[in-house]
């Protein structure tokens, strides 16, 4: 009896299609888990600093209350903020507007040593006598030319007060005299609010913008901070 030989089974092959699926998701989820590290990276970038709780306006004392904690990227410019890694500046004195939820600035502020309470007073200010693009936070020099009779000659003008704080402004209306007059209120501080009262009924008032706020006696700066 002749041995017949059996057929040698087929075995069963993985479509080729398959090795190309398998391949590309393990791809993805490479691809997947560099892309979360990077992210992840990136959010430890940031730095803790001081925020506006709410609007803050020249003149105002800083509370603890009037901050909060925020996490940003600085991107180099940490000197210019305060970390809150530090101390809160309580206390110190806002000398321009910062708008609420904005990151405090360091010039925004000025040592409570140098500034006293202060008062809010409107000055009337004829235009042409202020700058045009004064605004709220801005910095002025308060000055009066007396007022003089008919013939006599202009008196120099004297100084009043520097460095006063522009809480807002209003203007367009005329003045009894006819001429178009604004409406300034400066954050005067307590102890000169009746010199800036004398001098608004003294005569002429101009207001000189400073250029930039002092930032003398400001806080921990956020550079190098993280």
């Amino acid at each position: 009896m002749t041995d017949v030989a059996s057929p040698r089974a087929a075995r069963l092959a993985a479509p080729r299609w398959l090795d190309a699926r398998l391949v590309l998701g393990v791809l993805l989820v490479l691809l997947s888990v560099v892309a979360g590290a990077r992210v992840f990276a990136a959010a430890d970038n940031t730095t803790q600093v001081f925020v506006a709780a709410h609007d803050l306006v020249p003149g105002q004392h800083v509370a603890a209350d009037d901050l909060a904690v925020g996490r940003v990227r600085l991107a180099g410019s940490g000197g210019l903020y305060i970390a809150a890694s530090g101390a809160p500046p309580v206390g110190y004195v806002i000398t321009r507007f910062v708008g609420a939820h904005e990151i405090v600035p360091i010039a925004a502020l000025s040592s409570s040593r140098a500034v006293t309470a202060s008062r809010f007073v409107t000055v009337p200010v004829e235009a042409g006598h202020l700058s045009d693009d004064l605004g709220r936070g801005d910095l002025v020099d308060v000055y009066l030319t007396p007022k003089t009779t008919a013939g006599d000659p202009v008196p120099a003008p004297t100084l009043v007060l520097s460095g006063v704080p522009v809480q807002s402004r209003q203007g367009g209306a005329r003045s009894f005299s006819g001429s178009a007059s604004l409406a300034v209120v400066l954050a005067v501080p307590a102890d000169q609010v009746a010199t800036v009262v004398h001098a608004v009924e003294s005569g002429t008032i101009d207001l000189v913008t400073l250029p930039a706020a002092d930032s003398a006696a400001a806080p921990t700066s956020a550079a190098g901070q993280s």
